[in-house]
């Protein structure tokens, strides 16, 4: 029987001047040693204790792993100097992981509000939606007993390349991993909200986490 988990993951901003060098050469998933190296150099910069991202040449990390006080420098430079009110949720978002093996990754400018569209597969009879979020975004039907997850889009190709255009889940299965991430990111807005005070505000996960969709 397959185990279906949503990891929620962040993008860790960084600070980008003169002293960093240039790039490495290829992409992450072309060059990952030297691409490896260099997002350590980056993330020096800013934070303590890193995890690794979630996959190899993938830098996206998980939310849970994520200590306060690098809670605190990833806010900092997430909304630099705008209006924390005004602010977007930290961008990331839901990854999909069937049997320890990532099925969907986040895509590009998808942030962790999107939790606010997966709630729709909640309902049984739900709709067909996008996350309208990110780009490309995935279609998400539901056909039968089967989530459908459809990654194909015509002007842009999903990340990594080696994602299928189609991913079947069960629907009972997936509901309930849905439900206990919920359940998850419930209990870590309580960590996060302790640092709520530092920037004004009264529950700062409203804003980084669930968003204003």
């Amino acid at each position: 029987m397959s185990k279906i988990e949503f990891i929620p993951l962040i993008e860790l901003p960084t600070i980008k001047d003169k002293d960093n060098g240039s790039g490495p050469s290829g992409t992450s998933k072309t060059n990952t040693f030297e691409s490896d190296l260099y997002q350590q150099k980056l993330l020096s910069k800013s934070y303590k204790r890193i995890p690794a991202p979630i996959s190899k040449g993938v830098y996206q990390y998980c939310l849970f792993d994520i200590e306060l006080d690098d809670l605190e420098a990833v806010i900092k430079l997430h909304i630099s100097d705008t209006e924390i009110n005004q602010s977007c949720s930290l961008f990331g978002g839901y990854a999909i992981s069937v049997d320890d093996n990532i099925e969907l990754y986040p895509q590009c400018c998808g942030l962790l509000e999107e939790i606010q569209y997966w709630k729709t597969i909640l309902k049984s009879d739900f709709e067909d939606f996008y996350l309208l979020q990110c780009h490309p975004s995935p279609l998400i039907s539901k056909r039968g007993t089967e989530i459908i997850i459809q990654c194909k889009d015509e002007s842009e190709a999903f990340w990594p390349l080696t994602i299928k255009e189609i991913i079947k889940l069960d629907y009972l299965k997936t509901r309930a991993a849905l439900v206990t991430l919920i359940k998850k990111l419930e209990r870590f807005s309580n960590k996060l909200n302790s640092l709520s005070e530092k920037f004004g505000v009264t529950n700062i996960s409203d804003i980084l986490i669930w968003g204003k969709l």
